[in-house]
């Protein structure tokens, strides 16, 4: 999906998000660190219930939080780098791999085009929870080796028939400037 002027983006949380700030974003997620969207409404909703236990889990809320929000957000274009994953190909196998495994950078450097790690905004293909576990077994070398293109083939087919959907990822705050806070919508999980 191409990034359009005022197209809406979604934003799923244990919290309303109105105001982005990138030093609350974590390392190693699949286009590094930075604030994560998605056009699907539907897609962040379902992001909502991870994000509650994980907040659970690390003491930012009680325990007995049963609810979310998904947060929305227009985008106005000014000048951003953007970098499109167009496919869940190898370059893009690749990317998740450096970004989730810093470690393994190294082996992998030079086989991802350098444009997307100096863009403002990555966009392409989700690995969510569905995909998670055939990421990481490939990412932990139950496939055989990362580089190998066995390995490759056989994540990225056992990835497809998930139908990934995408993500956004603005990862400077010259690209955070450009989104305008709309709505948060509560949800119970």
């Amino acid at each position: 999906m191409k990034m359009k002027d005022g197209m809406l983006l979604f934003h799923g949380s244990y919290t309303a998000v109105k105001t982005i700030d990138l030093t609350m974003c974590m390392e190693g997620k699949d286009f590094g660190s930075g604030f994560y969207l998605t056009s699907s409404e539907v897609q962040a909703k379902g992001f909502i219930r991870t994000s509650v236990l994980k907040a659970k889990r690390i003491g930012y809320i009680s325990l007995d939080q049963n609810y979310g929000f998904v947060s929305s957000f227009r985008y106005n274009e000014d000048g951003l780098k953007i970098f499109e994953f167009e496919n869940a190909d190898r370059e893009w196998l690749w990317f998740i791999a450096q970004n989730r495994r810093p470690y393994l950078a190294e082996r992998l450097t030079g086989r991802v085009n350098p444009e997307a790690f100096q863009a403002d905004v990555v966009l392409g293909k989700v690995a969510n929870d569905k995909t998670n576990p055939t990421i990481t077994a490939y990412l932990n070398g139950l496939y055989g080796d990362i580089l190998s293109e066995r390995a490759v083939s056989f994540a990225i087919e056992e990835l497809l028939p998930n139908q990934l959907e995408d993500q956004f990822c603005f990862r400077t705050k010259k690209a955070v400037a450009c989104l305008n806070f709309q709505e948060a919508r509560k949800y119970v999980i």
